[in-house]
C-alpha cells in the first residue's frame, strides 16, 4: 500500500456522520449490506458495517465519497450531463474502525435494480460489470484494489470513470463497494470465504436525448369473500411498474377498485421507489371495504417524477394507467341463502308429513267412531257379526 494514500482519521471527525452496524442501517431503511451474492447500496453520508469473525473479532468499517484529503458530505457519487468520451476523477474513503488491521477489496460494479423498499441492488461479487462498473479504474488501471488498512485508520483512494464514446444517453447506475472476506467453516468441516459488503451509489447521466415514461403491465386480480355473509371482503391487485425511458424515475401510485351500486375502495397515493431505466418492480395492493356484488374493475395510476436530488426533467412524465376486471361472487351469502332455502324446504316437508299423519289419525278415529256407532245401533253387534249370522 502506498503510504501517501494512508490517512489517520480520528473517530471524533467522522463519528457524527458514520452509522455503525448493519442492523441499524436496515432499521433506518437507508442502506444495507449483503453477506450473500448481491450487494445493496446506501444513500447515507457514510455507510458502515460491523461483522464478527469466526474467532470472535469484531470488524467495523465505513465507506463514503471523499476529496483528496478527507471524507466529504456527499451521499452518492453523482455526475450529470457528462459527454461521451469524458473522463471523471474522484475519491473514495474507506475507514477501518476496528482494533486490528483488516484486508479490504475496493471495486465498482453495476446496479441491477431497486427493491420495493427503495434500496439499490448491485451485481453479485463474482459477476463482471458491463456498464458503469466497467468504466471505473484505480491507479495503474486496476479494476480492483486489495489493501490492508491498519486499526483505526482510513484510506482515500483516487479513481477515474472513463465514459465510452459510444455510451448511450441517459442514466447509468452502479456502486462503489468496499468488502471484507471472513473465513467460515461449514457443517462438513470445509472452509469458505463469506464476503460482507457495503456500497455507495454511483449515478451518471450521459448527455443526449432523454426519454421518460412509466408503464403498468401484467395486472392480475383476485377477491377474498368473508365467512360472514353480510361482511365486506377485500380485493388483491398485483401489477408491474416498468420504466420504459432512459432516466431514473420515481413518483406516486394510486390503486382503486370500483363496483356496482357505487362500491369503491382506494389505496394511495403511495410513493414509488426509484426505478432504473428498463427496470421493473412488482407490487401487490390489498383493498378492503368491498362487498362482493359481481363485476368490478381495478384501476392503477402512476404519476412519474425525477428522484430527489436528480436534475429536473425538461419533459414531464405522462400519467400512466392500467385496469383489469374481476368478478366477486358472494359465496358466503349464496351459501346462507341455500341454507335458508334448504331449511325452509325441510320445514315444509316436515309440516306436510305432520299434516298427512294428522289426517290419517283423524280418518282412523272417524272410522272407529263409525264402527262404534253401528255396533250400538245393532245391539252390540257389528256389521261383520250380522253378515255371519245371515250366512
Amino acid at each position: 500500500m502506498n503510504v501517501s494514500r494512508l490517512h489517520r482519521i480520528p473517530p471524533r471527525r467522522t463519528r457524527g456522520r458514520v452509522l455503525v452496524g448493519g442492523l441499524l442501517l436496515a432499521a433506518l431503511g437507508t442502506g444495507a449490506v449483503a453477506a450473500g451474492p448481491a450487494a445493496l447500496a446506501s444513500r447515507s453520508s457514510a455507510v458502515a458495517r460491523s461483522a464478527q469473525t469466526a474467532s470472535g473479532l469484531v470488524v467495523s468499517w465505513s465507506e463514503s465519497p471523499a476529496s483528496s484529503t478527507a471524507p466529504d458530505t456527499r451521499t452518492v457519487f453523482s455526475y450529470t450531463n457528462i459527454k461521451p468520451g469524458s473522463t471523471i476523477s474522484d475519491y473514495v474513503a474507506v475507514l477501518n474502525r476496528s482494533k486490528q488491521s483488516v484486508a479490504f477489496e475496493i471495486y465498482a460494479t453495476d446496479a441491477t435494480g431497486t427493491t420495493p423498499g427503495n434500496v439499490l441492488e448491485l451485481l453479485p461479487g463474482n459477476a463482471k460489470p458491463r456498464d458503469i462498473g466497467s468504466w471505473v479504474t484505480f491507479a495503474k488501471g486496476a479494476t480492483r484494489l486489495s489493501v490492508v488498512i491498519g486499526a483505526d485508520q482510513g484510506i482515500i483512494e483516487p479513481f477515474t470513470i472513463a465514459v465510452p464514446r459510444l455510451a448511450s444517453p441517459g442514466d447509468h447506475t452502479g456502486g462503489m463497494i468496499a468488502q471484507v472476506g471472513f473465513p467460515r467453516k461449514t457443517s462438513r468441516g470445509s472452509v469458505v470465504v463469506e464476503y460482507q459488503r457495503i456500497a455507495v451509489p454511483i449515478e451518471l447521466r450521459v448527455a443526449g436525448p432523454l426519454q421518460v415514461g412509466l408503464r403498468v403491465e401484467s395486472i392480475s386480480t383476485g377477491f377474498h369473500s368473508p365467512i360472514n355473509p353480510f361482511a365486506d371482503g377485500y380485493a388483491t391487485v398485483s401489477y408491474t411498474v416498468q420504466n420504459v425511458g432512459n432516466v431514473r424515475l420515481t413518483g406516486t401510485q394510486v390503486v382503486s377498485v370500483t363496483g356496482p351500486f357505487g362500491i369503491s375502495s382506494k389505496l394511495g397515493p403511495k410513493s414509488l421507489p426509484t426505478l432504473l431505466p428498463g427496470d421493473s418492480i412488482r407490487f401487490t395492493a390489498q383493498l378492503g371495504d368491498l362487498y362482493p356484488l359481481g363485476s368490478m374493475t381495478a384501476h392503477i395510476g402512476l404519476s412519474g417524477a425525477a428522484p430527489p436530488g436528480a436534475p429536473q426533467l425538461a419533459t414531464p412524465v405522462r400519467y400512466a394507467t392500467g385496469s383489469a376486471s374481476l368478478f366477486a361472487v358472494p359465496w358466503s351469502l349464496l351459501g346462507f341463502i341455500i341454507l335458508v332455502i334448504g331449511a325452509g324446504y325441510g320445514a315444509w316437508r316436515m309440516l306436510a308429513w305432520r299434516r298427512r299423519r294428522l289426517r290419517a289419525k283423524l280418518a282412523a278415529a272417524a272410522d272407529s267412531a263409525r264402527r262404534e256407532t253401528e255396533r250400538r245401533l245393532l245391539g252390540g253387534k257389528d256389521a261383520a257379526g250380522r253378515q255371519q249370522k245371515q250366512a
